[in-house]
């Protein structure tokens, strides 16, 4: 999606969120991987460790859109969902940094049990 966003001259006002350091540093290291984006984000370095990061590191800053990254994909981490889940904050920071659109990119069955992600009631891609 990134990739398109780039590929049609449109400088991507958005942030990429997620719980997870581990999670984060993953996103920034596909990110600088690209040779797409390498050529077309001006700083691609800088502006993965401005844009991409956990909910506390975008605390405070806005963007036009947030792309959540919930991570934990596996059934047996259910102890790092119900720890992401136990408060609220997390998703509410995620949620309300985004002017216009927020993208939530989980598996909605396994995430549906984790504590306020039940209440979470949007449509997520399972990856």
């Amino acid at each position: 999606m990134i990739e398109r966003i780039v590929s049609a001259g449109i400088k991507p006002d958005l942030y990429i969120v997620t719980p997870f350091v581990i999670v984060a540093n993953g996103l920034r290291r596909l990110f600088r991987d690209s040779p797409l984006l390498a050529h077309a984000i001006p700083e691609l370095d800088r502006w993965t460790r401005t844009h991409i990061g956990t909910i506390h590191t975008v605390q405070g800053r806005e963007a036009e859109a947030v792309i959540f990254v919930l991570g934990a994909p596996n059934e047996d981490q259910t102890g790092t969902r119900a720890w992401a889940g136990k408060d609220p904050n997390l998703l509410n920071v995620a949620v309300t940094r985004a002017k216009e659109a927020v993208y939530v990119i989980g598996n909605k069955a396994l995430w549906q049990s984790a504590g306020v992600f039940a209440d979470l009631n949007l449509v997520m891609s399972r990856y």
